[in-house]
Parts: structure tokens; sequence; C-alpha cells
């Protein structure tokens, strides 16, 4: 590992080995400055990830179901429609959900008068496959954007995120800049876009198993698996399913007046670097310590509450 500078006792690196490795959290000031960070050269955008709140989210919905007992690893459809009770089903056009950080948001198009009595221990979720991610970040440092470099960075309208490698700064998808007025200026400030057509590390399967232990599936249609492309990383996924395993299996019974339900955001976000290639020591533009690759969700997980 070549190190971009050498770090002192108040930077965090970040970059690490292998894929697998331990990511750190990210590290911030009282304000909410991301504090001073080291990177290694050459290295990308995955081995470049530390750990935040994820900001926002945006997502197409086609289902959301409760279920009662563990679905089939395999491919979770063959058996969902036994196992689980679905309060959102919609096969032709998704329900749009977005969250925020620390806001309240209600969920359109929730059926939630189908759940009977009874402990659920999983959620299932077909959805398109494509997230969103809309945010900004202030560095102590400056790091280098798309076409720019400054120490406030955001994320960009429409661009798609890139984990691999960093050929041109055209493949990052946030802009760093002097100041707000910049971003206002630029009239770029928006939603990222994120599809998984590929993961990296499991021989071409369609499914992964998350750090939590949820599980997730590129689907070429609703119910079938995706056809992965290993050598070239692509596949023909148009939708993901995501199988969440509560940590605690929940009870609905007569005395239940309330159930509560959402996506994770509390340490669910990364911010991610890169210094791969056009991002490198020698090719990226001077005075900046890296680029800023992009910053969005870090895996999922699917909370339910019931009162």
């Amino acid at each position: 590992m070549v190190l971009i500078s050498t770090p002192s006792l108040s930077q965090t690196m970040i970059s690490v080995d292998d894929s697998s490795d331990a990511k750190p959290n990210c590290p911030f000031l009282s304000d909410g400055t991301a504090d001073l960070m080291s990177f290694a050269d050459n290295s990308k955008p995955f081995l470049n990830r530390c750990i935040n709140n994820l900001s926002t989210l945006k997502i197409n919905l086609f289902k959301l179901g409760l279920c009662k007992s563990a679905l089939n690893t395999s491919n979770p459809t063959t058996d969902w429609t036994d196992k689980c009770t679905f309060i959102i089903n919609n096969q032709a056009i998704p329900t749009t959900l977005e969250f925020s950080l620390g806001e309240a948001a209600s969920i359109p198009g929730v059926d939630l008068s189908k759940l009977t009595e009874g402990t659920y221990t999983h959620a299932v979720f077909l959805n398109e496959n494509k997230y969103k991610f809309k945010s900004k970040q202030l560095y102590s440092q400056v790091f280098q954007g798309q076409t720019s470099k400054g120490k406030l960075c955001y994320t960009v309208e429409g661009a798609a995120y890139n984990k691999t490698a960093t050929n041109n700064l055209s493949d990052l998808s946030v802009e760093c800049v002097d100041n707000e007025e910049a971003i206002t200026t630029n009239g770029n400030y928006g939603w990222l876009v994120n599809t998984t057509v590929w993961f990296g590390g499991n021989g071409g399967l369609p499914n992964k198993t998350m750090t939590n232990g949820n599980l997730l599936y590129l689907m070429s249609d609703q119910t079938t698996l995706a056809t992965i492309d290993n050598l070239n990383k692509t596949s023909n996924a148009k939708y993901e399913v995501g199988i969440n395993i509560f940590s605690s299996p929940i009870t609905i019974d007569a005395n239940t007046t309330n159930i509560d339900l959402g996506f994770a955001m509390k340490d669910y976000g990364r911010l991610e670097f890169s210094t791969h290639d056009a991002c490198s020591q020698a090719n990226r533009p001077t005075g900046s310590v890296a680029c800023v690759n992009s910053m969005k969700a870090n895996g999922f997980d699917f909370r339910v509450t019931v009162k």
C-alpha cells in the first residue's frame, strides 16, 4: 500500500487492502464536517469507503411483504406467495418511496389490513434495480469531483454510480466546489443513480449475502434470477429482491395498535473515494487529496416495530 501522504494521529486511513476488510467509520467534527482522512494511492473506489449515516433514499417499490417463515434462498419468489403477506403489491406500476434521515415519511399504498395475527420473521421487497441518493458533504480537505475541486461536494443529478475503475473524472457521481453559491450556479445538484448489475467476489452469482446477513438478488424479471456475465461484469438485471431477516421476530395480535416500518438510515450510508487512474496522485488535478466517487447507501435493513 503506497500512501499519498503520511497520516498523522489526527487522520483516519480510509483505504483497505481487500474489499472484504472492515470499513472504517467516517471521521466527523462536531459540526458535521468530515475530518482529515488519508488514502493509498492508485486504489479503486470499492477499497476506499467509510461508513456514515444515509441522508436520503429514493426507490420504486413493486412489492413489500412480511413473512412468517424463511423463504427459499435459491429464489425467494418461488414460495413468497405461501409464506408472505404483501402489504404493497403492484405488478405493473411501482410505488415511489423517498426517505430522508430524521424525517418521518408516509408510505403510500400500504394495506396493513391484510396482515393476520401471528409471528413474522422476515420482510421481502421487490424493487426496480435503481436506487437514488441525494446529499451534500463538507470536508476538511480539498477533494476532486467531476470537473472541479473544493471542500463542499454534492451528488450530481442523473450521474451513474461506478464502483470499479476511475478511468476518467466523468466516472465520478459527485462534484466538488468551494461554496453553496457554486452549487446553485452549476444547477446540477440532484439524485445520483445506483444500478447493480454484478456482485464482485462471489463467482458470478446473482445473489449476495450482505454484511448484516440480509440477502439481495438480481432479477431479470419479477420472478426470474438475472443472468450474470462475470467476465464483463454485467447482467440483464432489471429488478432486485431483498430479504430482510428480523433480529427479533415481531408479533401481531389483537392488541396491536400501531405498526411502523421503513428502511434504516443511521450507519447505513457511506462516503466513497478514488485514487485510481484518473484520480491517482500523478493524474488528477493538483491541490486535492483524492476524488470523491460517491455518497450512497452501504447495505440495507428494513425495520418493523409493533405497538
